[in-house]
């Protein structure tokens, strides 16, 4: 099924520029599959794309249609399509490479067979796509020691402001999402960056919210750099804590929650520290808010020096794709559908009414899309040709 608003655009914007041949095939006696079955290897040799952008489609004598994003090149750059398939196994299919843009390679019809060719005892090797050209991004001036090893950042969203000696005593960041918030197997942080006197901090929202390894749903983070002091952090109760330095030394306060339909906004608060004057803390809260009622819940506070706490940098807004460890999950298609608008921030109860500055880091996939508007609000969606729900999932993919 294409996605609303694309389908009368899919001719238009599909160009056949790349082309695919069938080189080979093998077949391999693999447990995975069964001792009634064998894995199937063939082998594609696709001119003109990236194959870390492509998806597989797959068209067989019944009409039936499966897509897997690709996730491997053997040694000599070729495209490896495998799957199980009984003995015996014969039929015709139609095959084309797809990119997330639109683009296709031609149909290529041809038979697949699981007999009259010797059986092999081991699987063909692949080569990671997407780690080796797609995690380089964090490698910037900024941040030269991150080499980047889980995640893509696909797009900042720069406010052109920051504090110009004004106290900052709230910040609300206004949003919905279309569909409702939920938790997706392909992990996305949806968050907002800046610094409060020269200390760099970052919160938002994540699909799946990390304790030990294990995911707890949909939840919020708020943490800070330049401390591993317990003392500078303050939970709530069904919320816990992070202190580390696997990205520089932080604090950082978390807490699941349950996602409800309709705007909600996220608002950090100044609060005092009793009996001490040379800091503040900077509470996170979440605010609910349907046609009848309004909800505020309390997600943690960090603790920042400074008798009054100031923004000392612009506030960007970016979302992030994390946690990618395997090649299938770093799929450009592995994207999930969302939809984001996010309200102009609002400082001190004032708007900022100016438009973001957009940018998309060079190599992280380009499948969003992003509407500015002169108010200072933006919509963030990701794009594409289909449904993630039609994205076969590829078991194989991992296991060799």
């Amino acid at each position: 099924m294409l996605w609303t608003g694309e389908a009368a655009a899919l001719d238009a914007r599909r160009s056949v520029t790349a082309a695919a041949t069938l080189e080979s095939f093998r077949l391999v006696e693999h447990p995975p599959c069964g001792s009634d079955k064998l894995l199937i290897e063939e082998f594609f040799r696709v001119e003109g794309f990236d194959p870390a952008d492509l998806l597989v489609v797959r068209t067989n004598s019944l009409g039936e249609v499966i897509r897997k994003p690709v996730s491997g090149v053997d040694r000599e750059g070729r495209v490896v399509y495998a799957y199980c398939a009984p003995r015996g196994f014969q039929e015709g299919v139609e095959t084309r490479f797809l990119t997330p843009s639109g683009e296709s390679t031609p149909v290529l019809s041809h038979p697949v067979s699981t007999s009259g060719k010797g059986v092999e005892k081991s699987v063909t090797p692949l080569l990671g796509l997407h780690q080796a050209t797609r995690y380089r991004q964090f490698a910037d001036k900024e941040n030269p020691e991150k080499k980047g090893t889980c995640c893509w950042h696909h797009v900042y969203l720069n406010h052109p402001w920051q504090s110009s000696g004004e106290e900052i005593s709230e910040l609300v960041l206004p949003m919905r999402f279309d569909p409702t918030l939920k938790p997706e197997g392909h992990h996305l942080y949806y968050l907002f960056y800046s610094a409060i006197n020269d200390i760099k901090f970052y919160f938002g929202l994540q699909t799946n919210l990390k304790l030990r390894g294990k995911d707890h749903g949909v939840g919020a983070i708020f943490s800070r750099w330049e401390s591993q002091d317990p003392n500078d952090l303050r939970t709530v109760e069904g919320g816990f804590h992070e202190i580390g330095d696997y990205e520089g030394r932080f604090v950082s306060v978390r807490k699941p929650f349950v996602p409800e339909s309709g705007p909600m906004a996220i608002r950090l608060t100044t609060r005092p520290v009793p009996g001490d004057a040379s800091h503040l803390w900077l509470e996170m809260a979440l605010i609910h808010q349907t046609d009848t009622a309004r909800r505020v819940e309390i997600i943690g506070s960090l603790r920042f020096p400074g008798p009054t706490l100031r923004l000392t940098k612009k506030l960007k807004i970016s979302v992030e794709s994390y946690s990618l460890r395997s090649v299938s999950k770093a799929s450009s298609w592995r994207v999930p559908f969302f939809d984001w608008f996010v309200e102009a921030p609002q400082v001190n109860g004032k708007p900022l009414a100016v438009k973001p500055e957009v940018t998309f880091p060079e190599l992280a996939p380009r499948v969003l899309r992003v509407t500015p508007r002169p108010d200072g609000g933006v919509r963030v969606r990701r794009v594409g040709l289909i449904n993630l729900d039609e994205v076969e999932p590829d078991p194989l993919s991992d296991k060799k």
